[in-house]
């Protein structure tokens, strides 16, 4: 008990002798500070005031500075001021006071040694804080020269008391006394309350322990008594802060890693230094078609591709990185490019971190190139050959006989107009494809499209034997397009669908509209198409059937300018169709 007590003492006593010791400290640096902070403050303001009655006295000065007239100017300036003014000659001679009455400026002393004076002579206006021997107590004194054009020079000064100042700084001294005495009562009343609930912040950081340590980091102490138990508090609660700190900026790490990975086109696949996989990401599991989570278990285990086992197993025990491109096996098999990099070693180890880049489309690309320019070359060379044939068998003498020369110079006609087709569908096809056929969109009248698309290919369809038929929705709908490459993609299509429909066949132009879409439709009762070629009709010389096609004059370039035509105006194409039944094409544009 007399422990508890002598400790409640040491606390009792500690705070109040520091209570005690700050609030005395501050009462004395307050006090002086507030002195220094009112003086300056006066200081401030007599000179402010100085320059005004140098403005007034240098207006309202009488002609000869006649001494009644100046010190009546003076007792009105006091009087507005607050001030005592002093209008001072060049010699030293008090001309007006406001605080002495005219009849007593005669016994006043010259005041040409004044500091203030001295200083405003040399064009200075420094504040003098000096007893005055004329009132009998304290003021505070400020001159200026006045000095205008053809007039004596006059020196004017202002003087404030200081009593007010030592009135305030007894007010203040009492309100310190006041706050030093409620303080006191206050650090007593505290301090045994401080005492004696000691053992509550004890029970209370106790109890934060307990919980931080079972995982609920949001716990906090936040009782900070004024000794070795706040310490220990405030030290506490740091430590939580910082562990709860590290830990989010650990799972913000995590998350942020996870978003970028989710993120990535590539696929990235992380391996310990035991090489099992500690990290993917989605892109990985949709190249290599995963259907389970790999992470925890061995490549080997997890991917059916030797070489992608194989190049991490060599990164991770050589730390050489591998590039290669490795093929994955399935029903939709893909062209990867590997990189492989051991991570920084640690003391047991070192993993390492693959990316994978699907180049399946640059490949699909360079092999439709090469499709391409295979095709252009046969393409160019069947009616190249039967020119040349042509031309050779005329000159052996073909020619003389007008029958023959007829036939062959015929054949070359039609080989050469053949070529003609050929080289303008390119043409047309690269302007598509790079952007080069400056489109111009307009409003365009579907209506009017639709006349004008037929009536181009009545003709045609009179020759092959196939009705033409057109179905609108509505003959006022519109579309912003351009109008030649609209119509251009639908001449395609109209033209592809007469030339393969046999004679009796019907052809019909419909334009459908629903609450999102318009869907421009060439339908046909032809031969139609088989659902194998279906997805390739709109590549480059793709031929469904090609004998006829080339029967017919075709050069395997119209789907494909469709195609772009129509993406070009900002729509897709679609294609329906049934071998025997026909087949439908439909442009489609968003409203």
């Amino acid at each position: 008990m007399r422990l508890r007590l002598s400790f409640q003492g040491t606390i009792l006593a500690g705070c109040l002798a520091v209570v005690l010791a700050t609030l005395v400290f501050v009462a004395i640096i307050l006090q002086n500070s507030l002195r220094e902070q009112m003086l300056e403050t006066l200081a401030t303001n007599l000179k402010h005031n100085l320059v005004l009655t140098e403005e007034v006295v240098g207006d309202r000065r009488p002609p000869g500075d006649n001494p009644a007239v100046m010190d009546k100017l003076a007792d009105q300036l006091g009087v507005r001021l607050g001030f005592r003014v002093t209008i001072i000659d060049k010699n030293g001679v008090v001309l007006g006071d406001s605080k002495i009455p005219f009849h007593e400026l005669a016994d006043t002393e010259n005041h040409a040694a004044r500091p203030e004076v001295i200083a405003a002579y040399n064009h200075k206006t420094p504040v003098e804080t000096r007893y005055s021997t004329t009132l009998g107590k304290g003021l505070m004194y400020a001159a200026t020269l006045l000095d205008k054009p053809n007039r004596e020079k006059l020196v004017i000064r202002l003087a404030m008391p200081l009593a007010e100042v030592e009135v305030m700084l007894g007010r203040t001294r009492n309100l310190i006394l006041s706050a030093l005495l409620l303080g006191v009562l206050l650090s007593i009343a505290a301090a045994y309350f401080m005492a004696r609930g000691i053992s509550k912040p004890l029970k209370a950081l106790t109890s934060t322990a307990t919980a931080i340590s079972g995982g609920d980091l949001s716990r906090r102490f936040r009782r900070y008594p004024s000794n070795e138990i706040g310490e220990l508090g405030r030290a506490f609660d740091r430590m939580t802060d910082t562990i709860q700190d590290k830990i989010e900026a650990v799972t913000m790490t995590r998350d942020r890693l996870a978003g970028i990975l989710r993120g990535m086109a590539e696929g990235v696949l992380v391996t310990d230094r035991e090489g099992r996989i500690l990290l993917t990401n989605h892109a990985l599991a949709e190249m290599l078609d995963l259907t389970e989570d790999p992470v925890g278990k061995m490549p080997s285990e997890i991917f059916r591709n030797a070489d992608l086992v194989q190049a991490m197993r060599q990164t991770r025990l050589s730390g050489e990185q591998k590039t290669s491109e490795i093929r994955t096996i399935g029903q939709n098999p893909k062209y990867l490019e590997l990189t492989v990099v051991r991570l920084p070693a640690t003391e047991t180890g070192a993993g390492c971190v693959a990316v994978l880049h699907d180049v399946t489309e640059h490949r699909r690309t360079e092999e439709i190139r090469r499709d391409f320019v295979a095709n252009v070359s046969h393409e160019l060379r069947t009616p190249l050959t039967a020119i040349r044939g042509s031309a050779e068998t005329l000159l052996d003498g073909a020619l003389e006989s007008p029958d023959f020369a007829r036939r062959f110079v015929e054949m070359i006609r039609r080989q050469a107009e053949r070529l003609e087709n050929l080289s303008q569908d390119l043409l047309e096809l690269a302007k598509v494809e790079t952007g080069g056929a400056g489109g111009k969109p307009e409003m365009v009248r579907l209506a009017e499209l639709a006349d004008s698309v037929l009536s181009t290919v009545s003709d045609l369809a009179e020759q092959q034997g196939v009705e033409l038929f057109s179905k609108l929705d509505d003959v006022n709908q519109t579309l912003w397009a351009d109008r030649r490459q609209l119509e251009e993609a639908i001449l395609n299509l109209m033209v592809n669908a007469i030339k393969y429909t046999d004679t009796g066949g019907r052809v019909t132009l419909a334009m459908r509209k629903t609450s999102d879409q318009i869907r421009i439709q060439v339908i046909d009762t032809g031969m139609g198409i088989p659902g194998e070629h279906l997805p390739r009709i709109f590549e480059r010389f793709y031929r469904v059937d090609k004998n006829r096609s080339r029967e017919i004059g075709g050069t395997g370039l119209g789907l494909a300018i469709v195609k772009h035509l129509t993406q070009a105006q900002g729509g897709h194409v679609e294609v329906e169709s049934e071998p025997g039944k026909g087949s439908t094409f439909s442009l489609v544009f968003d409203l």
